[in-house]
């Protein structure tokens, strides 16, 4: 009886275990237990200055964590989980397997979501957190900051320059973002039809504020691929139009279907490759949002022979590939590019490693190179619990110190004012001491590229993308397999493994230990 007991005790005591931080997250805003406050994020990896202990630079999130104390009077913790694709993300969002505060996703992955009714609009935000505001405003008025540390002030002097400041962050370009990348947005996004739960058309500058952009090109090895080829080729590199021997299988492309498939795309237009139908297309814009049958198709054929001359697809380890001379060219993101260039100075002062983004004129084929440029942005679910916390976070986020913090961390452009960073003492001191030249960092056309139309924005496919989904499919898999062999190779796989499970089960019974009943026990209960 006692060792019963000791084991209930036990089963209930890891029962509780696992419960207590599903419980805890029940309630964001406050765990009323432990008397703090939570933030739940869903970020991209490596998406945030994590720190670094040799500079005595502290990870942004536990900053925020200390600013949030300070301002508001509670203590925060965050939650803080990744994706490695859009796709993934939204997955779990549009399945409602994610109860989070923040998401940052791209342009295109916002829009579907918004089109769900599955974000908040920011300007309604502002409203419901008004009177914490207040209240907050309140608090430090009644403080005696002559007894408060350094930091503590610092804080709170930040709080007076910004958290007042929100809702500016969105509203033509008089707030902490770059004007030029509100005006793209907007244009492209303020008249979105059928949101769930809207009436009328919205603007989905009013849903997200924008974190960082960049655009797709090739990250390239310098001793295997000249600039010359890279002028005389562009996309074609990643399909080795050139016949370079080296490069050969030594070529990664992104696991990532929406933007492998704009690669595809950029690459059939600039080689004249698409049927006569498309000859109307023009921009970045046009071509880079199609989806009909005929397109696709094409794609596909193109996606498919691509697979002679590559080494495979990846979303993280390119860049160390690349680093090692594993493989010479990778379809890669500008931020990520732009790290690995950094990481492969040599010791004379060159690079290993360069960074190509087509556009201008193919000269063989006098037809014009388009790339995507992208955006992506921090919003606000409708699962959010701590509203105060979400919104203060972006607003951080935004701050020129934390901006250029996350920049070069990650190597991808802050969507925050280039000429709020240029004029800041904090961002010209710290690129000083990352050993930046303040001006040839802004002039970096890599890091800062121009938003002219040939650079295209992804859209929403709707209804289509289900068509593209099951086309990259097939291309991945170089024989034209449709998606509906791979369920059935799977429930086939599925159906073994419960067959084995249960003729194990079975077989452990068989070897169970019988009860053997005595004689005399059984007569007795006659």
């Amino acid at each position: 009886m006692k060792r019963k007991f000791t084991l209930c005790l036990t089963a209930i005591f890891m029962l509780a275990c696992t419960l207590l931080p599903l419980l805890a997250a029940c309630d964001g805003s406050r765990n009323a237990a432990s008397g703090y406050d939570t933030l739940v994020i869903y970020n991209w990896e490596d998406y945030i200055d994590s720190g670094d202990s040799e500079m005595g630079r502290s990870d942004l999130r536990d900053e925020f964590e200390r600013y949030y104390e300070n301002v508001t009077g509670r203590p925060l913790r965050i939650t803080y989980t990744t994706y490695d694709t859009n796709e993934t993300m939204m997955t779990k969002v549009l399945k409602n397997d994610a109860n989070v505060d923040l998401i940052c996703p791209s342009e295109y992955s916002i829009e579907k979501l918004l089109l769900a009714g599955l974000l908040e609009n920011h300007n309604d935000l502002m409203k419901d957190i008004a009177p914490q505001l207040a209240d907050i405003e309140k608090r430090l008025d009644g403080l005696d900051k002559q007894k408060l540390g350094e930091q503590e002030l610092a804080d709170i002097e930040q709080f007076d320059a910004s958290l007042g400041g929100m809702s500016s962050l969105k509203n033509n370009g008089d707030g902490s973002i770059e004007p030029k990348i509100m005006s793209v947005i907007r244009n492209m996004f303020s008249n979105i039809e059928g949101v769930k739960g809207a009436e009328g058309a919205v603007d989905m500058t009013e849903y997200m504020v924008p974190y960082m952009y960049g655009t797709l090109g090739i990250l390239y090895n310098t001793n295997v691929i000249s600039e010359q080829e890279l002028e005389n080729y562009g996309w074609g590199v990643l399909w080795n139009v050139m016949e370079n021997e080296q490069l050969e299988n030594k070529i990664l492309m992104k696991d990532s279907v929406r933007d492998t498939y704009a690669a595809a795309l950029f690459y059939l237009y600039e080689y004249d490759l698409l049927p006569e139908k498309y000859d109307y297309i023009t921009t970045a814009q046009e071509l880079i949002n199609l989806t009909d049958p005929d397109i696709l198709e094409t794609a596909e054929e193109a996606l498919t022979s691509q697979r002679d001359h590559i080494s495979g697809y990846e979303v993280d380890f390119g860049k160390d590939d690349m680093l090692n001379e594993i493989v010479y060219a990778d379809f890669a993101w500008s931020g990520d590019a732009l790290w690995a260039v950094e990481e492969s100075e040599q010791d004379d002062g060159s690079f290993l490693l360069g960074y190509y983004c087509p556009t201008g004129v193919n000269p063989n084929t006098g037809k014009e190179r388009f790339s995507n440029i992208w955006y992506d942005g921090w919003v606000i679910p409708t699962t959010v619990k701590n509203k105060l916390a979400a919104m203060m976070f972006i607003d951080y986020m935004c701050k020129p110190q934390s901006a250029i913090r996350n920049s070069v961390a990650i190597g991808y452009s802050s969507a925050a004012s280039k000429e709020l960073l240029m004029g800041d003492e904090y961002v010209k001191s710290f690129l000083e001491d990352q050993e930046y030249d303040f001006d040839e960092y802004f002039d970096d056309i890599g890091r800062y590229p121009k938003i002219d139309y040939n650079l295209g924005v992804m859209r929403d496919f709707g209804a289509r993308n289900e068509d593209l989904v099951n086309m990259w499919q097939r291309a991945k898999s170089g024989a034209g397999v449709d998606v509906s062999l791979f369920i059935i190779i799977a429930a086939i796989i599925g159906a073994v493994a419960i067959a084995v499970a249960l003729y194990f089960v079975f077989q452990a019974l068989k070897c169970r230990p019988r009860r053997i009943v005595s004689k005399r026990a059984d007569n007795s209960q006659k």
